[in-house]
């Protein structure tokens, strides 16, 4: 069966053209169960219809994976100062063909 053609950027295969946003904050000592629930109220509904996956690390860090539906980037614009250490860190990714 032949492969299907895969768009390019930057000289790249790409194998979805769907911006995926990585998405993880720390949370103060004793606040992890408030940042969920934030997380899941504030951030999850920024991101609109993205399909979201939600992680939560052993010391309690919390990492959103979305990938947009259409090729808007996807961003969380809130931010939850009062929960976190720091300010969360964003990255956007796009998916590039494993085994060109």
């Amino acid at each position: 069966m032949p492969r299907r053609a895969h768009p390019t950027r930057g000289g790249h295969e790409m194998s979805n053209p769907h911006p995926t946003l990585m998405w993880e904050a720390a949370p103060y000592p004793g606040k992890a169960q408030q940042l969920l629930t934030w997380v899941r109220e504030v951030a999850l509904a920024e991101l609109g219809d993205a399909d979201t996956r939600l992680f939560r690390s052993h010391d309690d860090r919390v990492v959103i994976i979305a990938t947009s539906r259409d090729a808007t980037p996807p961003r969380v614009t809130s931010q939850p100062n009062e929960l976190v250490r720091r300010p969360p860190h964003q990255w956007l990714f796009e998916e590039v063909v494993a085994h060109p």
